[in-house]
């Protein structure tokens, strides 16, 4: 009994300490107790819980949370137990600080993740727990950034909550400053938000259920499957355990470029180099576009880093081309490996599987590759005269143009004078903008594959074949018509948004105002400087359309129109009716 009674009382006032913690850090005068007394609070009644009171008889998946949670708070308090124990004086406030807003928030995202599994079982739609996922977040991630912390001066309700659904669905675009009207706090905040939105805080949590796996269902497995989009239930959890560590050490490993290539410039007007590769190297492979430069990466700073402008554009290449692509990718070239290793070494045939690429990794490749590189020969044409014209070396035109083509399509960082593009340039980045990443990427759009097929489908019938046909495989009219509709839907949603601002906002440019939209819809980034110029009304349309582009139209439409009723499958065809077309 007393276990139960105990289990209760940190399940109230663990959610009710670690609020007042977040309270504590982002009003520095508003503190009746010590933050570091209240985690201790929390550290005691976790020893005793989980060391002396526990029941044996507890569910597995609430045994592991405490678990965990007690290594968090453990985490909390090493610098302040290392700084009390061993006098140790380098330790300061700050240190602290950034170890408690790090622990608060796995220690959070643990409590959500358990909590989410008492949603599964309340809540029968999973597009629909995906969609409020995003939702809320962007409206936490603005209440964090309406701090006083966070800022340096006070901000308004919609400027945070721009800001917050902008960084939540990997988007870019900005009302602010990030360098000049954010604290450093304000800023990992923002950086916390890209990580959470990039990755969607449902393939985190299903990271962190990975370790509540003796208490799994097979429901939860098909939620799961959902959210990152597999059609298997077996083996999800690994899946998501393999995304959050591959996505970790891209962004690990993508840091440590970005610091040596900056390193010797030693020119960074940020909060310090390391904070700058880290911030841009989780930015980038995110395709969010923030940056923590006031300029952005056209700062002159950076402008001419040429190393620089390569690395990230491999980023946002690797977060742009989905997951499930990437790990295909690998295992085809960890096979090819290893067939040419028996080889060479051991003298024996090594037999691969057939068709390891699959035909959606052969589509998306081909087609990523075809669009880098015509889009880089676009830039460089286009712009040789114009923006182009201030990097003197031939290779540099070359690596601006590619750095380009790759940014128009998924993320917001641009390194050319966006206010001296020529109109061609303009128009052919709103269509890059609108195709946008891969399926199952941290990019928006209507995505690559949605494009390649309908493409293939118009060649096909100009043919006169009545199915599309790749690689000996036929395409499933089902893809078909998805296809068609997505790109159907994208137009009619942006044609209503761009002749809404243009109602709401009559002083801005018809173009402009184009860019905007399409670029809000894509999660893009990119802008012509309009938009902290708009009205609230229209950055309230802006942030409709990051949310729809992240999480997709037609996700938003079966969340709310689809029935999963027992029953509800039609077992009956109507007569064929032919409609003149032309």
């Amino acid at each position: 009994m007393i276990q139960i009674r105990l289990r209760n009382f940190l399940d109230i006032t663990a959610p009710i300490i670690f609020f007042y913690i977040i309270i504590s850090l982002g009003w520095k005068t508003f503190r009746f107790f010590n933050v570091e007394i209240l985690l201790g609070i929390v550290f005691i009644i976790s020893i005793i819980h989980f060391f002396i009171l526990f029941d044996k008889n507890i569910e597995k998946g609430y045994k592991s949370m405490i678990f965990l949670s007690f290594f968090i708070l453990v985490l909390a308090l090493i610098f302040p137990i290392i700084k009390i124990l061993f006098c140790y004086k380098d330790i300061n406030a700050k240190d602290i600080k950034i170890s408690t807003l790090i622990s608060l928030i796995l220690y959070v995202l643990i409590r959500v993740t358990y909590f989410m599994r008492i949603v599964y079982v309340k809540i029968h739609n999973p597009i629909f727990i995906f969609i409020t996922s995003f939702v809320f977040l962007s409206f936490l991630g603005s209440i964090l950034l309406m701090l006083p912390a966070s800022t340096i001066k006070k901000i308004s309700f919609i400027d945070a909550l721009f800001t917050s659904t902008s960084a939540v669905c990997v988007t870019g675009l900005v009302v602010l400053d990030t360098a000049k009207d954010f604290t450093y706090l304000g800023k990992i905040f923002i950086l916390i938000l890209i990580e959470l939105g990039g990755l969607g805080i449902l393939t985190i949590t299903s990271f962190f259920s990975y370790f509540f796996r003796d208490g799994f269902s097979f429901k939860e497995a098909i939620f799961i499957s959902n959210f990152l989009n597999t059609k298997t239930t077996s083996n999800v959890l690994s899946l998501a355990v393999k995304v959050v560590m591959f996505t970790l050490s891209i962004e690990f490993i993508g840091a440590l470029l970005i610091y040596f290539s900056v390193k010797e410039k030693n020119t960074i007007e940020s909060d310090g180099i390391l904070f700058f590769s880290i911030f841009h190297s989780i930015s980038a492979f995110c395709n969010s576009g923030f940056s923590t430069l006031s300029q952005g990466l056209y700062s002159p700073s950076v402008r001419f880093n040429y190393l620089l402008q390569l690395i990230i554009a491999c980023l946002l290449i690797l977060g742009g081309i989905g997951f499930n692509i990437l790990f295909n990718f690998f295992t085809y070239m960890w096979l090819t490996i290893k067939k040419y290793f028996f080889k060479i070494f051991k003298y024996e045939d090594f037999r691969r599987p057939a068709h390891v690429v699959t035909l959606n990794t052969q589509i998306v490749i081909l087609t990523t590759f075809f669009l880098l590189f015509f889009g880089t020969v676009f830039y460089y044409i286009s712009e040789y005269n114009f923006s182009l014209s201030e990097h003197s070396s031939f290779y540099g035109k070359w690596i601006v143009s590619f750095f380009s083509s790759a940014t128009s399509r998924t993320a917001g960082f641009h390194v050319l004078n966006m206010n001296s593009l020529a109109p061609a340039t303009i128009f052919f980045t709103i269509f890059l903008m609108w195709i946008g990443a891969s399926p199952a990427s941290t990019g928006g759009g209507i995505k690559t594959s949605t494009f390649a097929l309908a493409l293939m489908n118009i060649i096909s019938l100009s043919r006169g074949k009545n199915r599309l046909e790749i690689q000996r495989r036929e395409i499933s009219s089902e893809s078909i018509r998805l296809s068609f509709s997505i790109i159907m839907l994208s137009i009619i949603i942006i044609y209503i948004s761009i002749l809404i601002i243009i109602f709401l906002d009559p002083k801005e440019d018809i173009l402009s105002i184009s860019f905007e939209v399409f670029s809000a819809f894509s999660t893009a980034g990119l802008s012509l400087g309009i938009t902290s110029n708009l009205s609230n009304g229209s950055k309230l349309i802006l942030i409709f359309l990051m949310l729809l582009g992240r999480i997709g139209v037609f996700n938003v439409m079966i969340g709310l129109l689809r029935k999963n009723k027992i029953g509800s499958h039609h077992y009956y065809r109507y007569p064929k009716g032919n409609i003149l077309i032309n």
